[in-house]
């Protein structure tokens, strides 16, 4: 079981080197401490000028968590990640085994708008998807990283000694000061929470410092599955075709109809203009006594 212990630390005496680790706001660093007499007294970390350190009583190679910091007395070295860096951060730490040795660590915590997030971006399966970092100037020359977050820790996933690894692949723009990272047919696996980070070794301790946080959300495509791209088009023009016909025969239906009725109307006409035409005077003037005996009678 892992306690963690308040206990005043006593500081070796002789003389200790400060090492510059420097972090950035809403960042977090991987510092490694290394010395020659590393032994299996409880490791620790803590914040001067105050003398009052956790101790994590642990297992070798495993990781203990307190606040921000997680510990791991590792083969590596004792290892010590700090998170979520806020100005109030910075200041003058020791690192150390109980009783043998110990160095210090100023810590500097910058602020910087390049390294500011976090940052989200967003692709469909079997997409690319690039994730991009600004760097101030003092890493223009270091090593570039990406890391992965996975809990509470950290892992790497591609840097700049290596252009291409499977479907990921790294660039460096130093004019633009810009670490660029794709990746090609992302997967859902591929979702998470990306670092940029550089890597500085200077002796007995050296840090990677992770600036630049991104978000990477991986979705399934919104374009319809039902319905492929040439198949909608082929729709949308047979919809076209189909209005066009429909419009064109109501057309001609109506010429027909117009032109019926009027042949209709003309045939009409000229058929009672036959019929006036083949009676003969004769039968006209016989019409003409009929009525005028019909009017005779009645009159009487």
């Amino acid at each position: 079981m892992k306690i963690p212990l308040i206990i005043t630390l006593y500081l070796i005496s002789g003389p200790v080197s400060c090492f510059d680790v420097i972090g950035y706001s809403g960042g977090s660093v991987l510092i490694y401490c290394r010395a020659k007499q590393y032994g299996g007294n409880p490791k620790y970390f803590c914040k001067k000028p105050s003398v009052q350190c956790v101790y994590f009583n642990q297992i070798q190679n495993t990781w203990s968590h307190r606040d921000r910091w997680s510990l791991c007395d590792c083969s590596e070295g004792l290892q010590v990640i700090y998170r979520n860096l806020s100005l109030q951060d910075a200041g003058s730490y020791q690192c150390g085994e109980a009783g043998v040795w110990n160095q210090d660590v100023n810590l500097k915590v910058n602020e910087n708008p390049c390294c500011l997030g976090p940052k989200s971006v967003s692709g469909y399966l079997g997409e690319t998807v690039t994730i991009s970092c600004s760097y101030p100037e003092e890493f223009k020359r270091d090593i570039k990283y990406l890391f992965k977050q996975a809990g509470q820790y950290f892992t790497p996933v591609m840097d700049t000694t290596a252009t291409q690894r499977g479907r990921f692949s790294i660039s460096d723009d130093r004019r633009s000061a810009v670490v660029s990272m794709r990746i090609s047919e992302v997967r859902e696996a591929d979702g998470g929470v990306y670092y940029c980070a550089v890597w500085t070794g200077i002796g007995s301790v050296s840090y990677y410092s992770f600036y630049t946080e991104t978000q990477l959300r991986v979705t399934a495509s919104t374009a319809p599955t039902s319905v492929p791209p040439d198949e909608d088009h082929f729709s949308g023009t047979s919809y076209k075709q189909s209005s066009s016909v429909i419009i064109l025969s109501v057309c001609v239906c109506m010429v027909l109809l117009l032109i019926g009725g009027s042949a209709l109307i003309f045939y009409k006409i000229r058929h009672k203009r036959h019929q006036d035409t083949d009676r003969s005077p004769g039968t006209q003037l016989q019409d003409i006594k009929e009525w005028a005996v019909t009017y005779n009678t009645a009159a009487l």
